[in-house]
């Protein structure tokens, strides 16, 4: 099977986030990047097919230098062939704007599937997988628990989570693409060390190209979050606590 899997770097929202001085964006300059988590997912379940049926992966990771640490990574852990497309988002580019730009990187590669994690945490006008479907007319589904294929009747099987913990099973022909909530196991580690060898002998195709002048949204203004009034702690022994409890409660109309 002909895997593509796209692999994102994002924000890492345990840092600090410094917005530019234009106030619509990150700076940055001052941002540190990760691989997306759900992507991390996406790929670990396309190493598990090809060690189910063989084939090929192929990463495609869009961005600036920081690209590169996403797909010596992926090639660390089993993919077969990366792909980086040189574009600077400068915190401006959306999800819109990123699929037709990934619509035209991909067309004119042959896959069976394509697999994308379902979300990011810096998505703001929709998931980049149902996105390019569009774009390429393929069927997509998102929200994936579970991926398997039947490479003679060209078909996959995936498990689709609902609220409630409902799970559907639906099959989708070939080619697809798919968001991945979760892998059927978790993403595998690879050692720091041998990421960095593989960064030494990675052999990309580097691909460059103005992005569409498409968009989604226009970004009026970006703040940080305000910090809400701290919390009561309550004091004393436990007829205390229980006693001001339900002063509380009756406070809000609650008793």
């Amino acid at each position: 099977m002909d895997l593509i899997v796209l692999m994102k770097q994002v924000p890492d929202v345990v840092e600090e986030l410094v917005i530019d001085d234009d106030g619509k964006a990150l700076d940055t300059d001052e941002v540190m990047y990760i691989p997306n988590e759900l992507d991390e997912h996406a790929l670990e379940q396309a190493l598990l097919l090809k060690e189910q049926h063989g084939g090929k992966i192929t990463v495609i990771s869009v961005g600036g230098d920081e690209a590169k640490d996403a797909l010596a990574s992926a090639v660390a852990k089993g993919a077969d062939e990366a792909v980086y497309v040189e574009a600077e988002m400068e915190g401006q580019c959306d999800n819109h704007k990123l699929a037709s730009h990934l619509d035209g990187i991909i067309k004119g590669r042959t896959f069976d599937m394509l697999l994308t994690g379902v979300q990011a945490v810096d998505d703001i006008d929709g998931s980049v997988g149902s996105l390019l479907a569009t774009h390429m007319d393929l069927p997509y589904v998102g929200g994936l628990a579970k991926v398997s294929a039947d490479p003679g009747r060209r078909v996959t099987t995936v498990e689709k989570e609902f609220p409630g913990g409902l799970l559907g099973e639906m099959e989708v022909t070939f080619p697809a693409i798919l968001g991945v909530q979760s892998a059927e196991q978790p993403p595998r580690y690879v050692p720091v060390s041998k990421v960095m060898q593989t960064k030494k002998t990675l052999e990309v195709e580097e691909l460059g190209d103005e992005l569409p002048e498409v968009s989604g949204l226009a970004i009026q203004e970006m703040v940080l979050p305000e910090p809400a009034e701290r919390a009561e702690m309550l004091e004393g022994d436990g007829e205390d606590v229980a006693a001001r409890i339900v002063e509380l409660l009756q406070e809000r109309g609650l008793l």
